[in-house]
């Protein structure tokens, strides 16, 4: 897209004067404005990368202009035009946020040269703000791991949420990521410029919790010896994440419907209400249906918080990303106690790989922990787990009764490679070579028994 400058002085003469001046030597599109109120409607509806204004203007003066085109564009560079005699004002005008400024008669060499300097800045605070945004959009994921098809799904609705500012309810199993999901809509969101607020509600006390989420006045209760503010107030302008709502007693619900409704919060103790602006994301690992059915939840607040709904997978469904996840976890136990990052066997890996999670990815990260722990060597072997832990795979119950012999013998071996493998390249890093080498397998037979069972390689590289 082409450089745009905007003049704007209310000497008409010497607008078109400029733009004539100006297109001989800066290769650029140019706007014009004689007045303030001209420029901010030019401002509002063109891609403004420059600001050359007159300081000294009827109604809109240059040092107002500057400001509004602050607001709108802060990219832009403003650069003032100041007669003699108004030299203060001009620095003024740097204070407010101008690139530069230039006096009358106007040097056409100084001109060009800021001009050119205007535009070269514009261009480096947009890039910048091109790659904070990039990088914004990878932080939110940086503790969220797995690119399997059901996470891949997960990150795509995640960024979608963040661009909304609406009501989210998130459903899963404990130990799923819940809280991290949250975290990730927030940090991609308008509002990611304040801290979220989580409240882990099934933590606080009954008795604790509405003053908690809303405050009170002081003499509200016994010990109330000064007003306090509650988590919705420091939620102002930001989010608040609230982790188990279906564990809310119906009054607290009735109250959390109130502040969806009216946007407002009525501290314990007070008469009056205040508002509030706050997205709030919750989650709950409960049936809500069923709590809405049997009484135990508000059937208008479900639908008050359910605007959008996301749901975390299970371990169980995500189990080809147990390599990449423990291999997370290594790296990140080893971190917090400053030690080196400890490997799994292939044979520890398929047990992972093998055996059920009922507590999902938390506890996966517990286990890794007790055996880095319990292990002295740096490599945790099979002989170091417990032995319910060292599951071996095997055919279900009765399978065999009704199938060929040859069938099931073939079903087993290739569900063993498959489990192998994925062990075996998680234990290397994606390094077939070296993978070759600890199997006894040619590279180029490893390579074709890769191929055969479609294991994607570059899964498991850094």
């Amino acid at each position: 897209m082409m450089d745009t400058i905007l003049i704007v002085d209310d000497e008409i003469d010497l607008i078109h004067g400029l733009e004539r001046t100006i297109a001989m030597e800066i290769d650029c599109r140019i706007l014009m404005a004689d007045n303030g109120a001209k420029a901010m409607e030019t401002l509002h509806n063109e891609p403004v990368d420059v600001l050359l204004a007159d300081i000294r203007m009827p109604v809109v003066d240059g040092i107002s202009l500057l400001k509004a085109a602050k607001e709108i564009s802060p990219a832009i560079s403003v650069i003032i035009m100041t007669a003699y005699g108004t030299i203060a004002r001009a620095v003024e005008a740097i204070k407010a946020g101008a690139f530069d400024f230039i006096q009358k008669p106007l040097d056409e060499e100084r001109l060009f040269h800021l001009l050119r300097k205007g535009l070269e800045l514009n261009r480096l605070v947009r890039e910048n703000a091109r790659l904070t945004a990039k990088v914004r959009e990878k932080e939110p994921f940086e503790h969220i791991v797995g690119n399997s098809k059901p996470m891949l799904a997960l990150y795509s609705k995640i960024k979608m949420l963040g661009k909304s500012d609406v009501n989210v309810l998130i459903l899963g199993e404990t130990g799923t990521g819940k809280e991290m999901a949250a975290t990730a809509i927030h940090r991609l969101s308008g509002r990611s410029h304040r801290e979220i607020i989580t409240v882990n509600c099934p933590a606080l006390p009954e008795t604790i919790l509405e003053s908690e989420l809303f405050g009170y006045k002081k003499g509200a209760f016994t010990n109330a010896d000064t007003d306090k503010k509650g988590y919705f107030d420091h939620a102002h302008l930001s989010t608040i994440f609230l982790d188990e709502i279906g564990d809310l007693n119906l009054s607290l619900q009735t109250k959390l419907l109130r502040v969806l409704q009216d946007k407002r919060i009525t501290p314990l103790g007070d008469t009056r209400s205040h508002p509030v602006d706050v997205r709030i994301i919750a989650a709950t690992n409960q049936l809500l249906q069923q709590k809405i059915e049997s009484g135990q939840f508000r059937q208008d607040l479900f639908y008050r918080l359910n605007v959008a709904t996301l749901t975390i997978p299970r371990l169980e469904e995500i189990r080809a990303d147990i390599p990449l996840l423990a291999t997370h976890f290594m790296k990140k136990i080893a971190l917090e106690q400053n030690t080196d990052t400890k490997k799994l066997s292939p044979g520890v890996m398929n047990c992972l790989l093998k055996r059920k999670w009922p507590g999902n990815i938390r506890e996966l990260e517990n286990t890794l922990r007790g055996w880095c722990a319990l292990t002295p060597s740096q490599t945790i072997h099979q002989k170091h787990i417990q032995p319910d832990e060292a599951v071996i795979p095997c055919l279900a119950d009765n399978d065999g009764i009704t199938r060929p012999y040859k069938e099931l013998k073939n079903e087993v071996i290739d569900r063993f490679t498959i489990d192998y493998l994925h062990g075996l390249l998680a234990h290397t890093g994606g390094n077939v070579s070296l993978a070759a080498h600890i199997s006894g397998i040619k590279r180029q037979s490893l390579q074709k028994i890769i191929r055969r069972y479609q294991v994607d390689v570059s899964r498991y590289r850094p």
